[in-house]
């Protein structure tokens, strides 16, 4: 069984419930399912591939070190106690930095 998730804002439990379902009906079959996770950052590497089932041999974390573009960090704090809003303002740099790319 192959699976393919492109999904946009909100992607983290829709992930977790397709990716859980995928493995419940997996081990209910005699299909396996492989996963296959990509991603451009990921802090908690070994706790995903843990929740995955993947081991050492199948886990491929690579560190900034190996990059050929520097990585730089950025960290701003915005005001506001409310999630729309806060959204919102942490959105406006973004955009406006994309639009100058």
């Amino acid at each position: 069984m192959w699976l393919l998730i492109l999904v946009g804002e909100g992607r983290g439990p829709v992930l977790e419930v397709i990716v859980s379902r995928a493995n419940y009906i997996g081990s209910y079959t005699s299909r396996k399912v492989r996963i296959i996770g990509l991603s451009t950052a990921l802090a908690n590497a070994r706790d995903l591939a843990d929740w995955l089932g993947i081991g050492e041999v199948g886990l491929y974390n690579f560190k900034p070190a190996v990059r050929p573009v520097p990585l730089e960090v950025h960290v701003s704090g915005f005001p506001g106690k409310h999630y729309c809003p806060r959204m919102a303002l942490m959105n406006k740099p973004t955009y406006r930095d994309g639009e100058s790319l």
